[in-house]
């Protein structure tokens, strides 16, 4: 049997019953946020839906007309000897010089013959990263862990207000996912 009263020393004792409205308001406030997440959502979709046809094809535009300019930089090289480069209408165009980038396949491989051909100069070439992993010191006695020069903070009993319908946060996160999707999106095709 669940007790309607809960003795905690020194502090007063509160009657189940008087939460019952506090979470009755709460989730009331919850049903509101889930409401006008709702219409939010549905307003950026209509919002999407209206400029995204436009935005595409702009930005095929812009994309035709780049690689159009990109062309005929590439083939007029006698144009950029002194100075390289030019400004017109706020565009930089010409040739610049590039250092490249390495890249690799296989990390490993490239991690082994760095060893084998560099031997005095690995730790220049290769980053090692020692980070201590929390999940395996999870496992350890508070002892363990204090002889580590570790401790677990916020460990022992917490408040816990949480809606067991609707879960908010849930909710909320699916926003934001949805919110950065679309900017990605409309990244991609600004591109």
């Amino acid at each position: 049997m669940i007790s309607t009263t809960e003795n905690t020393a020194g502090s007063k004792s509160r009657a189940i019953t008087e939460l019952e409205p506090l979470c009755a308001a709460y989730d009331g406030e919850c049903v509101k946020l889930e409401e006008q997440i709702s219409s939010l959502e549905a307003d950026l979709e209509a919002v999407k839906a209206k400029h995204l046809r436009g935005l595409k094809k702009q930005a095929a535009i812009v994309a035709a007309r780049e690689a159009e300019l990109h062309s005929a930089v590439e083939g007029s090289p006698e144009l950029f000897v002194k100075p390289r480069t030019f400004i017109l209408h706020g565009c930089k165009v010409g040739f610049s010089t590039s250092t490249g980038s390495v890249d690799f396949e296989d990390e490993a491989y490239v991690i082994k013959q760095v060893g084998k051909h560099f031997k005095a100069r690995f730790d220049e070439l290769v980053k090692t990263e020692y980070t201590p992993r929390k999940d395996a010191l999870r496992t350890l006695t508070a002892l363990e862990l204090a002889k580590l020069g570790c401790r677990i903070d916020g460990a022992g009993d917490v408040v816990l207000v949480k809606r067991v319908a609707g879960d908010v946060e849930k909710l909320i996160n699916k926003l934001i996912e949805k919110l950065v999707s679309a900017m990605v999106e409309e990244g991609e095709v600004q591109s």
